[in-house]
């Protein structure tokens, strides 16, 4: 929640200038994901970043997150959709939100075509760089429900993260 000395110092007009760059931040990294644009992810991400949502351990850095992701959906086909965000600003750089999310991978294994549809919440934080521009410094994925094709369960493991799947048979 937003304490008192963030509400006196941001505007009305402020925080929706920085919602909607969040947004913006989102939707850009949604869509480098789906586009396999690596070197957009990466720059999207704070040195430092967190990732809790490629494997079972953290990945620390925009750039080894942007790899792993490169090698994990190397022949994966994604289409990402977040909505409903929920982000609150701690101070004029710093900002936490929760996105829900549904996730569709397409690949093919021993020419089968195996699929993993999920859904859940990213739980994310911002900071503001001194360029102006927000980075994400932390993201987790959490996985509330997941169907997959009956060969996609190594796959849905590795690519949902440290939760296991909810829902798949």
């Amino acid at each position: 929640m937003a304490d008192a000395d963030t509400i006196d110092t941001l505007s009305g007009l402020e925080r929706l200038i920085e919602l909607q760059a969040i947004y913006d931040l989102k939707a850009r990294r949604d869509h480098a994901v789906d586009l396999k644009d690596w070197d957009t992810y990466a720059r999207q991400h704070t040195d430092d970043y967190v990732a809790m949502s490629i494997g079972p351990n953290p990945i620390v850095g925009g750039r080894a997150a942007a790899d792993a992701n490169a090698k994990q959906l190397e022949n994966v086909t994604t289409v990402h959709h977040c909505h409903t965000p929920v982000i609150e600003f701690q101070d004029r750089t710093h900002a936490t939100g929760v996105w829900a999310m549904e996730d569709n991978l397409f690949w093919t294994r021993d020419g089968e075509k195996q699929w993993l549809r999920g859904f859940g919440f990213y739980h994310e934080t911002y900071v503001k760089g001194a360029d102006g521009q927000w980075r994400f410094s932390y993201r987790k994925l959490e996985r509330t429900h997941a169907e997959t094709s009956p060969g996609a369960k190594a796959i849905a493991y590795d690519v949902s993260g440290e939760n296991g799947l909810v829902g798949a048979i």
